[in-house]
């Protein structure tokens, strides 16, 4: 199953909260941030994360949900506390001399200090059940975008199909149209020259004007897309080589282009191919 690296989920416990998210990443990066009272959880929490997961950055949060058991005037009372004491310090100061202080990032702090010296002695086991509660929410977060994902790319190889297809139709035609115009040049130049000797000449450019090359090798990656979209395992990096590939071999062929259908359809066949190469940047 294709899965996302980018998912959000959050679950509220007895006066906490567990929290993750993760991004794009090229490789695996988990970090968790828990009170030191909790340290022993963090390894144990970062080692259930790369069980399931192996591309993403990863972040792990716990914290105490005090703001959720006061009331609006409880929560504001520190803050309005160091208020008061950072007035009663400016009066006592000499002259004109004025602290600054971020008094709610101060109170941040304390509640940071706060949550390290809780005890959370024989709660271990009850936050470490809600933290697999909010990971296996995560990882169906990860799977249902992914799910999502794989439709659009899908879709994109499909119009990438079509146009390989129209392209492949069109290809004598502008091999034929390559030839007419260098034959129409020679003949109006009215000079003598070696009928074999130029035979061969036009065939050596219209040969050059011939993309079939590019569009077999574009048809080989657009299968293996496919065919990767189709399986369980990580296909994240897989996906952004063969798009890149791809876009490589389809900028070939454009620069090929001679008609004005032909260049058209080698245009559509590039911005298909480019948001292929993005939406895989996506994929774990």
């Amino acid at each position: 199953m294709t899965n996302s690296m980018t998912a959000f989920s959050r679950i509220e416990g007895d006066g906490y909260v567990w929290e993750i998210r993760s991004v794009n990443h090229r490789g695996l990066d988990v970090r968790a941030k828990v009170p030191d009272s909790l340290s022993q959880l963090e390894s144990d929490v970062v080692q259930m994360v790369r069980k399931n997961i192996s591309r993403g950055k990863v972040d792990v949060v716990f914290r105490l949900q005090l703001a959720g058991s006061k009331t609006n005037n409880e929560s504001t009372a520190i803050p309005v506390q160091l208020k008061n004491s950072l007035d009663s310090l400016v009066d006592a100061l000499p002259g004109k001399l004025s602290p600054t202080i971020d008094l709610m990032a101060l109170h941040r702090t304390i509640e940071s200090d706060s949550s390290n010296n809780l005890d959370f002695s024989g709660l271990e086991e009850s936050i470490k059940r809600d933290f697999q509660s909010v990971l296996d929410d995560f990882l169906a977060e990860r799977q249902r975008e992914g799910e999502a994902l794989n439709s659009v790319l899908n879709e994109k190889v499909n119009s990438c199909n079509l146009r390989v297809a129209e392209l492949e139709e069109q290809r004598q035609e502008q091999i034929e149209t390559v030839r007419g115009n260098l034959e129409n040049r020679i003949a109006a130049l009215q000079v003598e020259v070696d009928a074999t000797r130029i035979a061969q000449e036009v065939a050596l450019i219209a040969q050059r004007a011939d993309y079939v090359e590019e569009l077999e090798r574009v048809r080989v990656h657009l299968d293996e897309i496919e065919s990767r979209l189709s399986t369980d395992e990580p296909i994240g990096r897989r996906l952004t080589f063969l798009s890149q590939e791809l876009l490589r071999e389809a900028s070939t062929l454009a620069s090929k282009a001679q008609t004005p259908e032909c260049a058209s359809l080698a245009v559509d066949l590039k911005v298909f191919v480019d948001e292929i190469r993005e939406q895989a940047q996506n994929i774990e």
